[in-house]
C-alpha cells in the first residue's frame, strides 16, 4: 500500500492495540479479513510503520524498458520503418533488429511519441450485408483469382495478380505486371502448376479474360481476341471457371490485397524495391513468409490438386492460339513475317494451299504449330510471294454525260 493509506491503516491498528476498537470492527472499517488484521498487527508491532508500505515502492520494475532502448525504437519507427502498422513493426523489430517487446509496451511508447498506427483510422462495418460463405474443405478444391492495381513500389502503378486457396487462405501464386493482362494470369497459373499441381476450380470476377461474350459472332475470331485463351487453357487442363460480379463473394482474395497494400508495400520499400523484376523476385520469398503467418496448415493427404503436366506441356498449355491459312508456298503470315513449318529433321513441311493450321505462341515466346494432328516448329520462309502485276491501260477519261461532269457544269452556270 502507498504511504497515505499506510497512515490510515496505522491509525486503525493503534486503536485495536489500545483496545478502543475490536479486530472485527477494524476488518469492517478497512474491508480486510480478520485474519489479515491479525497479520498486519503482528508486522506493525515488530517492524513499525515501514512494514505497512509495499516493498516495491520507489523501485523500478524488473522488466522496465530503459530509456536507451525506447529511444532506439522511436528512431527506427521514424526512419526505416515509417508507415508500418504497429503489429507489423513489432514483428520487424524481432526479426530484423532482434528487439523483443510486447505489443502493449510498443503501443504505449509509440502513442506517447505522438505516432498513430495506419490502421487506426479505418472503421469496420457493423452491418454485414454479405454473409460469409463457408470455406471449402480440401486444399486445391477452389482457388480465388483477382488483380489489384496500385502504387506497389515507386511512383508508377502496377497490377498485382494473385491466387489464394479457399480452404487454407494460402497464397499459391502472385505476379506483378504493368496492367491486368493474360500474361499476368498465365504466370500465376504457371506458379500453381509447378508448385502444387492442377486445381479443381477457379473463382474469378466477370472479366472478359475469364468469361468472354461476343457481341458480334460473325466477326469473332480467335486471333482477333486473346481473351478466350485463359478459358481454353483451363478447359484443356480440366479446371472449371466460375465467375461472379459481386466482389464480396471472393472476399479472401479481396482481403489479401488489403493486407498486401499494408504490409507488402512497407517491406518492399524497406528492401529498396523500385522495379518490376526485383518486385517479382521479392514477391516469391514474401509469399512464404505471408503463408507462414496467415495461412492455415495444409493437409496434403486430402489435397485435390491433380498431378502437374511436364515443363514442356505447361509451356504449351500456357500459350496464345492463332489460326492461319497457308498460301501456295506452304507459308503463312504471322506478325509481319512469312513462316513455314519444319519437321524433326529440319526440313520444310509441304502443305496444300488454303489449309487452316493452328499456331501457338508459347509462354517463352516460342512458336509451335499443329497440322494434321502433329506438332511442328516454325522457321522464317524463303518463299517470296509474287506480287500481282498491275494491268497497263489507257487513262480513263469520264464521258460528257458523267454525273461528275454534269455537277461541275451546273456549278459553272451559277
Amino acid at each position: 500500500m502507498n504511504k497515505r493509506k499506510a497512515k490510515f491503516v496505522e491509525s486503525i491498528l493503534k486503536k485495536v492495540i489500545s483496545k478502543t476498537m475490536t479486530a472485527k470492527e477494524a476488518s469492517i472499517k478497512l474491508n480486510y479479513a480478520r485474519q489479515y488484521i491479525y497479520f498486519l498487527l503482528a508486522k506493525y508491532k515488530k517492524y513499525g510503520f515501514s512494514s505497512l508500505i509495499h516493498k516495491n515502492k520507489n523501485r523500478a520494475p524488473i522488466n522496465k524498458i530503459n530509456d536507451e532502448k525506447e529511444t532506439k525504437i522511436i528512431n527506427l519507427y521514424k526512419t526505416e520503418y515509417s508507415g508500418f502498422n504497429f503489429k507489423h513493426f513489432q514483428e520487424m523489430l524481432l526479426d530484423n533488429e532482434k528487439i523483443f517487446i510486447s505489443y502493449c509496451a510498443l503501443y504505449r511508447i509509440l502513442t506517447s511519441a505522438c505516432f498513430v498506427s495506419p490502421k487506426h483510422h479505418k472503421k469496420r462495418k457493423v452491418n454485414n450485408t454479405h454473409p460469409s460463405r463457408p470455406r471449402r474443405h480440401c486444399f486445391g478444391e477452389l482457388i480465388q483469382l483477382d488483380a489489384s492495381i496500385h502504387k506497389w513500389f515507386g511512383e508508377t502503378k502496377y497490377t498485382l495478380h494473385a491466387a489464394i486457396d479457399d480452404a487454407t487462405s494460402a497464397v499459391v501464386g502472385a505476379f506483378f505486371d504493368k496492367e491486368e493482362t493474360l500474361h499476368g494470369y498465365y504466370m500465376v497459373l504457371k506458379q500453381i502448376l509447378e508448385n502444387y499441381g492442377i486445381p479443381q476450380e477457379f473463382y474469378t470476377d466477370r472479366r472478359t479474360i475469364f468469361d468472354y461474350r461476343s457481341l458480334d459472332e460473325k466477326h469473332k475470331t480467335i486471333e482477333r481476341n486473346t481473351f478466350v485463351q485463359f478459358k481454353r487453357c483451363s478447359s484443356q487442363l480440366g479446371i472449371e471457371i466460375h465467375t461472379t460480379s459481386v466482389s464480396q463473394a471472393k472476399g479472401r482474395v479481396e482481403r489479401l490485397f488489403n493486407t498486401y497494400q499494408d504490409r507488402l508495400i512497407s517491406e518492399m520499400r524497406l528492401n529498396n524495391i523500385n522495379n518490376v523484376e526485383d518486385a517479382n523476385a521479392f514477391l516469391q520469398e514474401y509469399i512464404k513468409k505471408h503463408n507462414k503467418k496467415f495461412a492455415s496448415s495444409i493437409d496434403f493427404d486430402t489435397s485435390l490438386f491433380a498431378p502437374a503436366p511436364s515443363e514442356d506441356d505447361i509451356n504449351l498449355y500456357l500459350s496464345i492460339e492463332y489460326h492461319r491459312i497457308t498460301d501456295n508456298g506452304s507459308s503463312f503470315s504471322f506478325k509481319n513475317k512469312r513462316l513455314q513449318l519444319i519437321d524433326k529433321n529440319g526440313e520444310i513441311v509441304s502443305i496444300p494451299p488454303k489449309t487452316k493450321i493452328r499456331i501457338f505462341e508459347t509462354l517463352d515466346k516460342g512458336l509451335l504449330a499443329i497440322y494434321d494432328s502433329k506438332i511442328y516448329e516454325t522457321t522464317i520462309s524463303i518463299y517470296v510471294k509474287p506480287e500481282k502485276e498491275k494491268k497497263k491501260g489507257e487513262k480513263y477519261i469520264p464521258p460528257a454525260n458523267h454525273p461528275w461532269r454534269r455537277y461541275i457544269n451546273s456549278m459553272k452556270d451559277k
